[in-house]
């Protein structure tokens, strides 16, 4: 096939019941022409067809992809859209590409963004998974594939029949019932999961598509924080409120569901999530340092091997060269001590003075008469005046504020 209607096919991208093809516009856009062939087309099938490329030429946003026509020409149907360059997630997911956090919840919002325009249009993907899911290489995620698409008014999927993909199906999905905003947020809490911690959460390996079912409509998913413990604080319990199997207590639609990934981003800038390493140890003066190498996906940095060295290059180890020695310092001689004082004359005894028993004034010791009253002073020695009393409350004052100091000076060095 050379062309289709107007446009000329440069190759295939994808085959199978609705072939893909990159085609050249006449205005000579890249543009990617999505067909499905008329002959032998259920007038269901047709129906789809027709409506998601009505329904996708209406939408504009940068987070979902843009249809700029659609019909049907030389016996196909089909729908002319932007051209992606990148990969869906699906494809990524096998390949086992990291990505860092910040990339993840970047990855999350921009789902969450598209979702909630088609929710604010009374729109219900259906079909949310993996392989819906377009990263591009400038980093810009894109839902695609509205084939599944509900519209609020619409009854063309008869009652009790399961529309989507069945690993991907929220819980009302899978029994048939009403699809509402909230089943696509199951569904896209099954790929964020299925993102952060590189599991789904619904399947083991091995595992049947009948126990995925069931274990999707019966079983909780596994803690996100004993998959992948750097997780940033706050996601587990998000994604366990968008994976709830009621509707009712499911976090109701793509918008709120984003809002609460960005509290997620905003504990992980305050240091409530992935846990950072601790910094390395400065290199002592003569020391060689080896730096780990950073992985590409942000997470914790493994030392890197020596690189092998084919011209024999030395580390050597610079020579600490001593500076000159500081002037000496004249010490001054130190000065002499001063003459010790003289000891005071010591107080006078009883057997050196006789004291007058009416006035207590000292006399000579052969003095008869007191010469300060003119009293006889008796043959008997008057005893000298006791001593004055020792002054023990002041001693007891002393050493109460020393204590007082000494615990103060605790405190203050306790406290720093």
């Amino acid at each position: 096939m050379d062309k289709i209607g107007q446009y000329e096919i440069l190759e295939a991208l994808h085959v199978g019941p609705q072939p893909l093809y990159r085609a050249k516009a006449p205005d000579g856009r890249i543009v990617a022409i999505k067909t499905i062939p008329v002959k032998g087309l259920s007038p269901e099938m047709r129906e789809r067809f027709m409506r998601e490329a009505d329904t996708c030429k209406t939408l504009d946003h940068p987070n979902l992809v843009r249809v700029f026509e659609f019909g049907e020409a030389d016996g196909m149907l089909f729908q002319v859209m932007e051209f992606l360059v990148g990969s869906d997630l699906g494809k990524i997911f096998s390949e086992s590409r990291k990505f860092s956090w910040d990339e993840k919840l970047s990855i999350m919002e921009q789902v969450c963004d598209g979702l909630q325009y088609a929710h604010d249009h009374k729109l219900v993907h259906r079909d949310i998974k993996p392989a819906n899911l377009f990263l591009e290489d400038s980093g810009r995620v894109r839902v695609v594939d509205f084939g599944m698409v509900r519209v609020e008014e619409s009854e063309l999927t008869r009652a009790g029949a399961a529309v989507g993909t069945l690993n991907y199906m929220a819980p009302e999905q899978i029994r048939g019932e009403r699809c509402t905003a909230a089943s696509d947020v199951f569904s896209a809490g099954i790929v964020f999961f299925q993102l952060a911690s590189g599991q789904h959460p619904f399947s083991q390996k091995g595992w049947s598509l009948f126990q995925v079912v069931g274990a999707i409509v019966h079983e909780a998913p596994p803690k996100l924080s004993a998959l992948c413990p750097d997780a940033p604080e706050g996601l587990e319990f998000v994604l366990n409120k968008a994976l709830e199997k009621d509707p009712t207590k499911r976090i109701q639609n793509a918008g709120d569901l984003k809002q609460a990934m960005s509290l997620c981003r905003i504990t992980m800038k305050l240091g409530g999530g992935p846990k950072a390493a601790p910094p390395a140890p400065t290199p002592m003066a003569g020391e060689t340092k080896i730096m780990p190498a950073a992985k590409a996906d942000g997470g914790s940095a493994i030392p890197a091997a020596p690189a092998p060295d084919d011209q024999k290059t030395k580390v050597m180890k610079r020579p600490v060269v001593p500076g000159p020695l500081p002037p000496a310092i004249r010490s001054e001689p130190a000065p002499a001590p001063p003459p010790p004082r003289p000891a005071p004359p010591k107080p006078a005894t009883s057997s050196t003075f006789r004291f007058c028993p009416s006035c207590t004034s000292a006399n000579p010791p052969t003095a008869t008469i007191c010469r300060g009253c003119g009293a006889p002073l008796g043959g008997g020695e008057v005893p000298a005046p006791p001593a004055p009393p020792t002054p023990w409350a002041m001693y007891i004052a002393i050493g109460v504020a020393v204590l007082l100091a000494i615990a103060l000076v605790v405190v203050l060095i306790v406290k720093k």
